[in-house]
């Protein structure tokens, strides 16, 4: 795998070792004619009934109950959590008292590494498996695998935005760490400490200094990924998305929930709620059978779903700006250089103060008048 100047690895071919096999052009799941997907979801929208967890969860925490569920029938999760200097790679726990690593949105590329490799030797020791990671991933891991030891196999995937560069992610860090002059350790995209209706709080965990709020240009690069500055460029085409998937289940954050109808749980918004689509017969056999005494889960409509979250049906847009940006990014090693590009608009700036001071209720009200 090797990096281009945009920091997106790109598998390339060692002619020294190719024995012309073409394997791996027939397991690439892009080559395929046709996709291999599941019916048409069911959807929910649900939270975990343990407060603790799901305010520790971007969302609702739903990810936390099926993950539970699997490590108490003695399987195994695989999630994307941050290695040394916060590189973000595919990890895996056996315990629930490690599952916090794995928990909240992490919007960075993860490297994928030897983990399809790792997988597929846990499931030959007939141990059950949890793999959860962008839809694309979940393609790849399931042309890798021989179907007869996907039986043990449940695969989560989520509303993908776009996988950020891994390179302006560090470019980032580094520059909040010059600035502070210390080591960040951790990195929450989404605290909910204003709620999860309030707005994006990002905050930086630092070796000695600890706990410090990122706010207007300090979180630029949440903003830079959130307007589709710097993602990879297969996804403004993403052959992976779409209401019928590969993988078991789905889930996201549920934007849409009570936009343009009625939610009787309204009160339930500032704590999170997750969007979660039983995409397979194994997705619905895992939710009553494992699930139902874990969240709180009220159906809901396909359209809620996709109106709430762009991308579950669609490709990230494309940003006018982002050529430039590239050019601007190569250039220098001085994130404060690329801040021009993050700046806010007024309406963004309205919305926000909305949304922190007059609080959700009034934001979603706002919402319904103008069918947003």
């Amino acid at each position: 795998m090797v990096k281009d100047e945009k920091g997106f690895l790109y598998p390339q071919i060692d002619p020294t070792k190719c024995v012309g096999c073409l394997l791996c052009e027939k397991r690439c799941p892009i080559n395929e004619p046709e996709r291999t997907t599941n019916p048409s979801p069911t959807v929910y929208a649900c939270w975990h009934k343990n407060m603790d967890i799901r305010l520790k969860s971007s969302s609702g925490g739903v990810f936390s109950a099926i993950a539970e569920y699997i490590l108490k029938n003695d399987g195994i999760v695989w999630g994307a959590a941050y290695s040394k200097d916060l590189i973000l790679t595919y990890q895996y726990v056996e315990n629930i008292k490690d599952l916090d690593k794995l928990r909240r949105s992490k919007y960075v590329q993860a490297e994928v590494n030897d983990s399809f490799k790792l997988i597929k030797e846990q499931l030959k020791a007939g141990r059950k498996v949890l793999f959860t990671g962008t839809s694309c991933h979940i393609r790849g891991l399931y042309s890798y695998l021989p179907k007869k030891l996907q039986e043990n196999l449940v695969t989560i995937d989520f509303i993908c935005h776009g996988v950020p560069s891994p390179s302006v992610f560090r470019k980032y860090v580094n520059w909040l760490e010059k600035k502070y002059n210390d080591k960040l350790v951790d990195f929450n995209f989404r605290d909910k400490q204003y709620g999860w209706d309030n707005g994006v709080l990002t905050i930086g965990y630092f070796q000695h200094k600890g706990k410090k709020i990122f706010m207007n240009d300090e979180n630029s690069y949440f903003y830079g990924m959130l307007h589709d500055m710097f993602i990879r460029p297969c996804c403004h085409e993403c052959q992976s998305n779409g209401l019928q998937r590969e993988s078991d289940f789905t889930i996201a954050d549920f934007w849409g929930i009570g936009r343009k109808n009625k939610f009787e749980h309204e009160h339930e918004r500032n704590y999170g709620i997750s969007l979660l689509a039983l995409n397979s017969e194994k997705a619905h056999k895992i939710y009553e059978t494992g699930l139902k005494n874990s969240i709180v889960s009220v159906q809901r409509s396909q359209q809620e779903a996709y109106e709430g979250n762009w991308n579950y049906r669609f490709s990230a847009k494309r940003n006018s700006k982002t050529p430039i940006f590239w050019e601007q990014f190569q250039r220098t090693n001085n994130w404060e250089d690329l801040l021009s590009f993050f700046q806010p608009t007024f309406s963004e700036k309205c919305k926000l103060f909305i949304k922190r001071y007059g609080g959700p209720t009034i934001a979603n009200k706002l919402r319904r008048i103008l069918g947003k």
